[in-house]
C-alpha cells in the first residue's frame, strides 16, 4: 500500500512539472504581456503592470519547480507550499495588496492572466490532492 502512495505523489509532482513548464510557455511564448511601455506626464516610459506581473509570476513558478524537483527528489510532499504557489499565481493577476494585476482594456495581457489563472488553480487542486497522502510523517 505503501508503494502506491509514493506512486500517486509522483504522479502529481510530474504533473506539477508540466503545469510549471505550461505556465513558463504561456508568459513567453504563446501567451506573452504586451510589450508596450506607458509614457509618464514627465516624458519617461515604464512598463505596464502586466509586466511586471509576468515577472512575478515567473520568479512564483520557478519556486513551484523547486519545490516539486525537491519532492521527486527526496520523496517529501509539501503539499501547502504548493497551495501556496497556486493562490499566488492567481492573486498576482488581480489589484490588490497581494496582487499586481494586468491592464484594464482588452490586450495581450488577458491571455496571460488565464493561463496564470488555470495553471494556478490546477496546482491548487493537485497541492489538495497531495494532501490527503496517507503516510502522515511527510507534510
Amino acid at each position: 500500500m505503501q508503494n502506491f502512495f509514493e506512486k500517486y505523489l509522483e504522479y502529481l509532482n510530474y504533473g506539477l512539472l508540466v503545469i510549471a513548464v505550461i505556465i513558463l510557455g504561456a508568459i513567453y511564448v504563446w501567451a506573452p504581456v504586451c510589450d508596450g511601455f506607458l509614457e509618464l506626464t514627465n516624458g519617461n516610459l515604464v512598463h505596464m503592470k502586466c509586466f511586471h506581473t509576468a515577472q512575478g509570476a515567473t520568479l512564483i513558478t520557478i519556486l513551484l519547480l523547486v519545490q516539486t524537483i525537491y519532492s521527486l527528489i527526496t520523496k517529501k510532499n509539501n503539499s501547502i507550499m504548493v497551495i501556496a504557489l497556486g493562490v499566488m499565481l492567481i492573486a498576482i493577476t488581480f489589484e490588490s495588496p497581494i496582487g499586481i494585476g494586468i491592464c484594464k482594456k482588452a490586450m495581450a495581457c488577458h491571455d496571460t492572466a488565464f493561463w496564470l489563472r488555470t495553471g494556478g488553480s490546477v496546482t491548487i487542486a493537485l497541492g489538495i490532492l497531495a494532501a490527503f497522502n496517507k503516510n502522515k510523517e511527510e507534510y
